[in-house]
């Protein structure tokens, strides 16, 4: 009896021993000591964290992806968080004693002065806050704890720009090929025209690339593939900065911000990493990154992130289809949808000869959308109008983008599916235009399609 007994002791006490070194392990959810912070990496850490919160939390990109909102909507994002903080003031003081200039009211989010002053006004923030957080806090050792919840708030912030401009171009909406781009020389193309008339000339390209951008947001949001997540984002990040550098995409300012962002979650892993791709010794465990010191706070946690990420993914996705759907390239096209070549073009009466030397006459009439014409002159330069068609009253009401006082109503007469005539005032004259479609499969950007097996003589 004595000897069961002894037994059923040292049994419980080796169980609960061992029970206390689980929970005493990383593994184990416990936290272990935290190490004291150098004094430097303190200072740099206030000065991020101050610097990254104010970035985000003034980036319209940003506040439109948590939002859920579409790309659709980045202006009126910008405009109500412009409003809400208040910060075309300070951007706009920053910019006249610094940059010298005046801003006007419109930020488009791009690589315009409101972004540069807006980077100004940041820095200068963090470098004053940081001074007063240090003295206030100078007893601190270590931020383990605030780092924690700083983290999530950085792969909540970069997975939503993970699936807003994945889900752009997953769509696809981002990147489009419109009638008018197949006529355009490419020599006349800007360097960015040039990348989005490639990309879109792609579905299943463009898709994929979204579909990449989408895997990297939701690996973010899970908290046990987050380092992953951030591993695929800073690969699809350095990608499209280095696009956005050598094609001259004025959204130079924010990749660059995202790139930092998964640089800045994958910074405490990067020695793990570097051990697992570099030597062959056995990894090292990851620090717990749990939010909670509860197993079943830290579940709930977890399930509220990821429910949180697929709301932010499913609003992106539903957004920019009925954007895509309703004023994209998902839209029904109009019945004079193409491109079509000016065969005759009688000017007061005036015949005018197809040469390149007119400068009156016109080439062709491209119709890219139910309220979009291009014009395009003898020497093949655009001229993008705003346009209303009405098919029931037979007329085309244009309106030159870059000279709003230019606004023509052409009547038309439909002779046949591909024939058309344009009746109307403009210039000081009276126009009368004789138009023939092109059938756009003669284009091969557009009929040539997939080939596996091909002759090397159409490599061109």
């Amino acid at each position: 009896m004595k000897v069961r007994a002894g037994k059923w002791l040292r049994t419980a006490v080796s169980s609960s021993a061992n029970r206390a070194a689980r929970r005493m392990s990383p593994a184990g959810g416990a936290r272990s000591a935290p190490s004291s912070w150098p004094g430097a990496a303190r200072t740099a850490y206030r000065f991020g964290v101050v610097y990254a919160g104010l970035y985000c939390l003034t980036s319209p990109q940003v506040y439109l992806a948590l939002r859920g909102g579409g790309m659709g909507r980045l202006q009126e994002a910008a405009d109500a968080w412009a409003k809400l903080w208040e910060i075309r003031p300070v951007r706009n003081w920053m910019s006249a004693q610094v940059l010298g200039r005046e801003l006007g009211d419109r930020f488009d989010g791009g690589d315009d002065p409101h972004t540069w002053a807006g980077q100004l006004c940041w820095l200068a923030g963090a470098a004053a806050v940081t001074p007063v957080w240090s003295v206030l806090d100078r007893h601190r050792t270590d931020y383990a704890t605030l780092d924690r919840w700083v983290r999530l708030a950085v792969r909540f912030c970069l997975a939503g720009q993970m699936f807003s401009y994945g889900a752009a171009k997953a769509v696809p909406l981002q990147f489009q090929l419109p009638p008018s781009k197949l006529v355009e020389p490419l020599g006349d193309l800007s360097p960015m025209g040039l990348l989005w008339a490639q990309t879109g000339s792609s579905k299943p390209y463009q898709i994929l690339l979204g579909c990449a951008e989408i895997v990297g947001g939701i690996l973010l949001v899970v908290p046990r593939t987050a380092t992953l997540g951030a591993v695929v984002s800073a690969a699809e990040m350095a990608q499209v900065l280095l696009l956005n550098m050598t094609f001259d995409v004025p959204v130079k300012n924010h990749s660059f911000h995202l790139l930092l962002l998964s640089l800045l979650l994958l910074g405490p892993q990067s020695p793990r990493l570097a051990e697992a791709l570099l030597s062959a010794r056995p990894v090292s465990a990851a620090a717990p990154t749990e939010l909670f010191r509860s197993r079943r706070a830290n579940r709930i946690a977890t399930a509220l992130q990821v429910g949180a990420g697929f709301w932010l993914l499913g609003a992106q996705l539903r957004n920019d289809w009925s954007f895509w759907r309703n004023h994209a390239g998902g839209r029904e096209k109009p019945e004079l949808y193409g491109i079509w070549d000016v065969t005759g073009f009688i000017a007061d009466g005036e015949q005018h000869a197809p040469v390149t030397t007119d400068d009156r006459r016109w080439r062709r009439v491209v119709v890219d959308s139910a309220d979009g014409v291009a014009i395009q002159q003898m020497d093949d330069s655009l001229v993008p109008c705003r346009a209303t068609i009405d098919m029931n009253a037979r007329s085309i009401a244009l309106t030159r983008m870059m000279d709003p006082k230019w606004q023509v109503t052409f009547a038309f007469e439909r002779l046949a599916e591909d024939r058309l005539i344009l009746e109307g005032d403009a210039d000081g004259c009276r126009l009368r235009l004789h138009l023939r479609r092109r059938d756009l499969s003669t284009f091969p950007l557009v009929s040539r399609g997939f080939h596996w097996v091909q002759d090397n003589s159409y490599l061109r």
